[in-house]
């Protein structure tokens, strides 16, 4: 019997071994963009957050320079205030202490006439019959014979006891004590004012009793005291005091101006009175 022979089957499709066709990641690259994106915005956040961060210090440097100008300005604000406080109540130390101080003086000052005309005087002094009176020699000089002392109140009558030409200083014995009339120089004090130091002049300019001017002591020599206090004629002879109601000297000349003289207290001692 024949053998036949068997032939494969015939097919039209080409074929290989090379295994099956490969495909490309996709979700592999999903992820990787999804991770980029990610460094991406980690990269902006980071960035945003140093920019934030010295942002910050820099505000942070700027309030902090801020709060010390404003502690500054403070502080300035709390010494300010307190010299004003200071100042105020200077002036009103000064405003208080001249008015019980010119009201006490008041009753010691007098008006002293002569034949010639007028002038001031207080009492400096007193024993246990008289009171006396310093006041400018030029104001009594040439008087023959007593003068009249006047003062709200009442009138007394005077002997000039003794004369310093000189220094044109003169004592009056008065033979009374008129009431409240305090000796302002019953112990002798004879400290000089310095310089910027308040005055206070008390007198009768022109004859109007119990006049009060005040200033400051302009200059000081040994043997003159200049102030800008106002004075007019009639106050010659008059007190010159410090703020604590220290006769520090006469009044005896005035230059117009403001410019007005007193003789140191001190001069008293070298004729009229021992010191």
């Amino acid at each position: 019997m024949p053998i036949k022979t068997v032939e494969p089957p015939v097919t039209y499709d080409e074929t290989w071994d090379d295994g099956p066709a490969r495909r490309f990641p996709l979700a592999a690259i999903a992820v990787i963009v999804a991770l980029l994106a990610l460094a991406a915005s980690m990269f902006v956040l980071v960035r945003q957050a140093t920019v934030v961060s010295s942002e910050r210090s820099a505000r942070r440097t700027e309030i902090g320079k801020l709060q010390k100008q404003v502690t500054l300005l403070e502080s300035r604000d709390v010494a300010l205030a307190g010299r004003l406080g200071s100042t105020e109540k200077t002036l009103k130390r000064r405003e208080t202490g001249i008015a019980p101080l010119a009201k006490r003086v008041l009753k010691s000052v007098f008006t002293i006439e002569t034949d010639r005309g007028l002038g001031s005087g207080f009492v400096a002094w007193r024993d246990s019959d008289a009171s006396y009176l310093v006041t400018a020699n030029h104001v009594v000089e040439g008087q023959l014979g007593d003068v009249s002392i006047r003062r709200k109140g009442g009138a007394w009558s005077g002997e000039v006891l003794a004369t310093d030409p000189k220094h044109d200083l003169a004592i009056v014995r008065m033979d009374a004590k008129p009431a409240g009339a305090v000796p302002l120089w019953q112990k002798p004090r004879t400290k000089l004012p310095q310089t910027g130091d308040q005055l206070l002049l008390v007198g009768s300019p022109y004859g109007l009793y119990g006049t009060v001017t005040t200033g400051i002591v302009s200059r000081v020599s040994s043997t003159a005291i200049q102030t800008d206090a106002a004075a007019n004629p009639g106050n010659s002879g008059g007190p010159a005091l410090d703020k604590q109601g220290h006769i520090v000297g006469v009044l005896v000349a005035g230059g117009g101006e403001n410019i007005n003289f007193a003789i140191p207290i001190r001069q008293v001692c070298k004729k009229l009175r021992a010191c």
